[in-house]
């Protein structure tokens, strides 16, 4: 098999764990809405495809680096397709980890108005789901935007965390359910968090730019294609 073959197959297989993680986060997002246990439990079992996806992706770059010699950009992809197999499954092990705590939020149903969980939970999904749309159409513009909606996801943090903050209670009473909205909140931040990479990743292999430091650094390292 050619190296542009087998970089045809990485992307596809790629494509297909980025529908697996979109698909256990919007169900991760619809059990917080309805509180639906039997939906929380069945993203958490899910999780086990998710490792076992990256598993065999890992496989494959592997398989590329010691028999196809891939060279520049198919390198480039082999790198960055690493980088972002890993993202995915932490964003799947963040979905998991809402969905530990989502059953315990039953008896507790005024957050949802009272907090910006929601929002936060709803700009987690966008932005997923623009990088993998960055990613599918190889397009380093649409990755660059991640970067942007990425501030979005920052500020319903934040307002989040205000909220969660006024409701603190004096005593232990409620102080369990505060903590669970501030594990959930966190999570969906981390997500946001992960998709930026993985745009950041998207950048690198199409321009050959690694952005990952460039807010520290001032300039950004490139690598000719």
């Amino acid at each position: 098999m050619s190296a542009e073959e087998s970089i045809r197959q990485l992307h596809a297989g790629l494509s297909d764990m980025f529908d697996m993680v979109d698909e256990q986060l919007a169900d991760t997002v619809n059990a917080l809405v309805t509180a639906d246990r039997s939906l929380a439990e069945a993203v958490r079992a899910r999780d086990k495809q998710v490792d076992a996806m990256e598993r065999d992706h890992d496989a494959q770059c592997f398989r590329i680096l010691n028999s196809s010699q891939p060279q520049d950009k198919q390198l480039r992809m082999v790198i960055a397709a690493l980088r972002i197999s890993s993202h995915l499954e932490r964003i799947g092990d963040l979905c998991k980890n809402v969905c530990k705590a989502t059953p315990r939020l039953d008896d507790h149903t005024g957050w949802r108005s009272d907090t910006y969980i929601m929002d936060l939970a709803d700009a987690a999904r966008r932005i997923v789901r623009a990088a993998r749309d960055a990613f599918a159409g190889r397009d380093r513009l649409k990755a660059r935007l991640v970067l942007a909606y990425d501030r979005q996801v920052d500020r319903a943090y934040r307002e989040t965390l205000a909220t969660l903050e006024a409701k603190r209670p004096v005593g232990d009473s409620g102080a369990g359910t505060l903590l669970y909205l501030a594990t959930i909140s966190k999570a969906l931040e981390r997500i946001a968090d992960h998709a930026k990479s993985i745009a950041r990743c998207v950048v690198y292999f199409v321009e050959g730019t690694d952005i990952r430091y460039a807010h520290s650094q001032g300039s950004t390292n490139s690598v000719r294609s």
